[in-house]
């Protein structure tokens, strides 16, 4: 039993680390970035069941909160995770546990794994865009301008190419451990 907790400790820090080391990595476009963030999450969610997925991406932003530099362009701290993006951050603990426990009921078949990503991806664009709106105090038509609407296909393409590694990466991964397997 303590070794299947160790390994799900490892498989926590390991999601939340590679998050951390994708997320600095960002494209300017206004208020809102391009980042890989969002194809971290997702491939973590991808690979790792939910509750592995809810706690890495829960430690990723518990590092940001206090102060370690892993928000996107190396910021971190209370006002990144508060402030007028939070609601894209936080949003990522509903998408990876959504996409993590949709694709372990579907046991991961390949179409309705593509359909779940999507969604997840579009979902927290959603709720970033919420969260955005009602923060900035702008009408709807300019929170979809800076929020949703620039990134409706980039997150599109980022959950595809997150389905096709993720589950490549499983079906590698369910030779050497159980935790992989169906």
């Amino acid at each position: 039993m303590q070794n299947t907790k160790l390994y799900s400790l490892t498989l926590i820090a390991l999601g939340a680390a590679i998050i951390a080391v994708l997320s600095p990595l960002a494209i300017p476009i206004g208020i809102v970035p391009v980042t890989l963030q969002t194809l971290a999450v997702g491939l973590v969610a991808t690979v790792l069941k939910a509750r592995e997925t809810f706690f890495a991406i829960l430690l990723y932003l518990l590092l940001g909160f206090i102060g370690i530099p892993v928000f996107t362009g190396g910021t971190s701290g209370i006002a990144v995770l508060f402030g007028p993006t939070g609601g894209f951050l936080l949003a990522f603990l509903i998408m990876g546990t959504l996409i993590s426990w949709g694709l372990h009921q579907i046991k991961y078949k390949t179409i309705p794994a593509f359909i779940i990503n999507i969604v997840g991806h579009l979902l927290m664009l959603v709720i970033g865009t919420l969260w955005l709106k009602f923060f900035t105090q702008v009408d709807w038509s300019l929170a979809l301008k800076l929020g949703f609407t620039p990134f409706v296909f980039v997150e599109i393409i980022k959950a595809i190419l997150v389905t096709i590694f993720g589950l490549a990466l499983i079906r590698a991964l369910s030779h050497t451990n159980k935790y992989f397997t169906n």
